[in-house]
């Protein structure tokens, strides 16, 4: 289902209008459920009765000040978050009439303290997730329904988004997660040290499938005496790529991307992953790749040869400077759209919220207006960041806590004063030309299967590591791993996901 622009041009000016005209100062009611104060409701939105939260949806009058609360990971706290969020509320407070707070989670606490937050409706009114959450939380009940509320509350995003990338985000034709508008296909490339492509010649570009790598790698391994595929205990993971994962949460099951016919499969007997595996397997037996790979839990900086998502330029600009070395980067497979690929960073609105027409208006101006991005990005202007002359922005220090990929857009942020051309656009230019795959749009509800997939998804996980590393014959490996899961209900877990593939493509 489209979303629907059905708006008459008064009500868009109206609403648009009620944006920028928020007055500064003062307080008003919270948005967060558990606080107290009164708001009175307006009706400034189209469709809100058919959301979610309406029973508790309500809409700051003209000129009222709401307090919203945001949570979200990063470094934690900034050492100077009371001046810089004086900065962000008094421009917020002019542009939509919000004052807000946030909260910052470390890194190392975020799955503790956000499940907390979430299981126990303590009081926010935006959070950050990703797809390793977002299904789990909306079965709970946590998110507000916003499918009726994105048109007249997110103009800008709409406009700068494409429509596919909400699909990405449906959940039985409703969304409940704002995506994070970045690079939000997948394109992976293969790294090679420049040093020794040019050294032994190296055709980088006819060095794309696994099976090509194989002569070259030996080399390699005899001259230099090292592994030419040095790894840790996930492998060589991105192999499973072409397939949707179609919210199962395991890379064994899954829809070929470009399969019209969306059959589901237990992608470790599909011929192409399987003869990657027996590749893999060869490549560790012939010492091309690390021995320890599959007890590791790090890699190391250096590498001769490896594989990562990403665009052309972070060959530059991060994975180059990252290994201290210069290196050549080589785009393998097709840039592809998918639910898993949209899903690594959004933020979703509390079904408790006051407010949800306000959290989506705040979203809203962080994706889309380039000086509240920068604030959020960069940090505090004249503390973290100061613009140059020509308009860029030039970093003062390195202290800024927040993680810029949560937040927004990187097509609004300001390009640094060291940035010798524009990566945003090479980022964008790839997810317009992202293949989208046959099941955007589509989740897996597993409901019906649970417990057989949970046990299913334990099965994989003890064999995962020694597969993925080429310490298993995948020959030998994959038929023992199939006995197991077919004992632990894999049968029900495929013929429920066929049947709901069947459904979803009309069949």
């Amino acid at each position: 289902m489209k979303l629907k622009k059905v708006l008459a041009s008064g009500l868009v000016v109206a609403m648009m209008a009620g944006m920028l005209t928020g007055c500064g100062g003062g307080g008003g009611d919270t948005g967060s459920t558990g606080n107290t104060g009164s708001a009175s409701s307006d009706n400034t939105t189209s469709s809100s009765s058919n959301q979610g939260s309406s029973s508790n949806s309500q809409s700051a009058s003209s000129g009222e000040i709401v307090n919203l609360k945001w949570v979200t990971i990063g470094n934690g706290m900034p050492t100077n978050y009371d001046s810089w969020i004086a900065s962000v509320n008094s421009y917020i407070g002019e542009k939509i009439g919000v004052n807000l707070e946030m909260e910052v989670i470390p890194w190392g606490d975020w799955d503790n303290r956000r499940n907390i937050i979430v299981s126990t409706n303590e009081p926010y009114d935006i959070i950050f997730g990703n797809g390793n959450n977002y299904i789990a939380d909306i079965n709970l009940g946590a998110y507000a329904d916003i499918t009726d509320l994105i048109d007249a509350n997110m103009p800008g995003l709409m406009e700068l988004m494409p429509e596919k990338y909400w699909d990405g985000v449906r959940v039985k034709d409703r969304i409940y997660g704002v995506p994070t508008y970045k690079d939000s296909s997948i394109t992976n490339y293969a790294i090679w040290d420049k040093e020794l492509v040019d050294e032994y010649s190296i055709d980088i570009k006819s060095l794309t499938t696994l099976d090509s790598l194989t002569g070259t790698f030996e080399t390699l391994k005899a001259d230099k005496n090292d592994y030419p595929v040095y790894i840790k205990n996930d492998g060589l993971y991105f192999i499973f790529d072409v397939y949707d994962q179609i919210g199962g949460g395991t890379q064994i099951l899954g829809v070929r991307f470009d399969d019209k016919e969306g059959r589901v499969c237990f992608t470790l007997e599909e011929p192409d992953i399987m003869n990657q595996l027996k590749i893999i397997h060869e490549w560790y037996q012939k010492g091309i790749i690390n021995p320890d790979a599959a007890t590791l839990t790090e890699g190391r900086v250096y590498n001769m040869w490896r594989v990562a998502q990403g665009w052309e330029s972070a060959g530059v600009t991060s994975w180059g400077p990252q290994m201290g070395k210069e290196v050549v980067v080589q785009q393998i497979e097709k840039t592809i759209l998918s639910n898993e690929t949209v899903r690594g960073s959004l933020n979703m609105v509390s079904i408790n919220t006051k407010y949800p027409e306000k959290c989506l208006q705040l979203l809203d101006l962080v994706n889309c207006d380039t000086k509240l991005r920068d604030l959020f990005y960069f940090g505090e202007e004249g503390v973290n960041f100061e613009y140059t002359a020509d308009g860029k922005v030039h970093k003062i220090n390195n202290d800024w806590a927040l993680a810029g990929y949560t937040q927004g857009s990187f097509f609004t942020v300001t390009l640094e004063d060291t940035a010798e051309f524009n990566q945003w656009d090479e980022v964008k230019a790839l997810n317009e030309a992202a293949e989208s795959s046959v099941m955007l749009g589509f989740t897996f509800d597993t409901n019906p299967v649970s417990d057989q997939l949970a046990n299913c998804r334990e099965i994989w996980l003890r064999y995962k590591s020694e597969v993925m590393t080429g310490v298993q014959d995948p020959e030998v490996v994959v038929p023992k791993i199939k006995e197991e899961l077919l004992k632990a209900g894999w049968q029900d877990v495929m013929d429920e996901a066929q049947k709901q593939v069947n459904e979803f493509m009309g069949k």
